[in-house]
């Protein structure tokens, strides 16, 4: 049962429900304040939000003012866990079963009720620090990555506790609390805690410079994008084969890739120049082929045909109340002997509150 409606306890839920758990949404009268987060499907009413319907297929929403007091201890007192925000619910105290809060930084430590945000997450983990041009701020990734990772952290928390009760036939209670900004620390690079130690901090070198690597980032190519990686000089060896940089191959300083990054200057028009003949797909498979880190990059026009994409089906439909279909991400992990549900219906508010009245 959610009864916080975040992003980060829905997406909890959600791999509970694909994977076939019975999840009750247990909403305020005005609904999770998911069903307000733009994009709109129609454009104008917030009966369709897009982040509602990715988040919430196949689970069941309850309007708690539907329900009398009685009704509501009830069903919460036989779930199996209760997934919250760390603040008070509408119900009475977990007696049995896991209670799981998810909240930005934890109860307890110095930032207990401070409100977070994905970009200050990230920003707080050094994430952001080298990300941007030289020039200005640095670049903030968009979207609600930090609050997915800390929804996807206590779901694995959880799910641990949930089983031990089952296994165990255990009645006590437990109360697991999950902060978002610890299960973002997991992205925290090596460059963090060498400054934390040292005191010297690298300076920001710009786009698809990311000390002490390079080549490192992502790259246009004639018809698309390319992820580059290149790390040993086995690698370097054949990345100059593949793009017929032969003439680089061997230079003693690119043997390494903190020299080819005191290169920059020097490799990367080469480098563009060749990458710019080609296709970035072709390129994609005789890189593997090489054994060389290339990914293809799509843009959000390719996302969908992307073949391995397709072939793992990376997405599935969400149907939402109007019964409009919407192209949303599948479960990102997949049990072969008992799969996950991909796709599904999406409730309306209060679709399933007379099934426990």
């Amino acid at each position: 049962m959610d009864v916080a409606g975040t992003i980060s306890t829905g997406y909890c839920a959600k791999l509970y429900a694909d994977y076939g758990a019975e999840v009750i949404n247990l909403e305020p009268p005005a609904g999770f304040a998911t069903r307000q987060l733009p994009p709109f499907t129609d454009g104008e009413t917030r009966a369709s939000s897009a982040m509602h319907a990715y988040l919430h297929t196949n689970k069941l929403s309850v309007d708690v003012s539907a329900l009398a007091e009685a009704a509501v201890q009830a069903l919460v007192t036989s779930a199996d866990l209760i997934l919250d925000d760390g603040t008070d619910y509408p119900g009475p105290e977990v007696s049995t079963g896991v209670r799981a809060s998810i909240c930005w930084f934890g109860r307890g430590g110095a930032f207990e009720n401070f409100v977070g945000t994905d970009g200050q997450i990230f920003a707080l983990n050094g994430m952001l620090r080298n990300i941007g041009r030289v020039e200005g701020p640095p670049l903030i990734p968009t979207g609600y990555q930090a609050q997915i990772i800390g929804g996807m952290t206590a779901f694995i928390g959880s799910m641990t506790q949930v089983l031990a009760a089952e296994l165990e036939n255990r009645s006590a209670p437990v109360h697991l609390e999950t902060s978002i900004y610890e299960s973002c620390l997991c992205f925290t690079e090596v460059g963090v805690v060498a400054a934390f130690n040292t005191g010297l901090h690298a300076p920001r070198m710009g786009i698809n410079r990311f000390p002490p690597t390079y080549p490192l980032g992502v790259f246009p190519c004639r018809d698309g994008w390319i992820g580059v990686t290149v790390l040993t000089p086995g690698q370097w060896h054949a990345y100059c084969e593949l793009l017929g940089m032969e003439e680089l191959t061997d230079v003693e300083l690119f043997q390494t890739s903190y020299g080819r990054l005191q290169a920059i200057d020097l490799i990367e028009p080469i480098m563009r120049e060749r990458l710019a003949t080609r296709s970035a797909e072709q390129l994609f498979y005789q890189a593997q082929k090489a054994r060389i880190p290339l990914a293809r990059v799509p843009t959000m026009e390719e996302l969908f045909s992307v073949d391995q994409f397709v072939e793992r089906k990376a997405f599935c439909s969400a149907t939402l109340p109007n019964r409009e279909e919407l192209t949303v991400p599948s479960v990102p992990f997949r049990l072969y002997d008992t799969p996950p549900n991909f796709g599904g219906p999406v409730a309306r508010l209060g679709q399933h509150s007379k099934d426990f009245t």
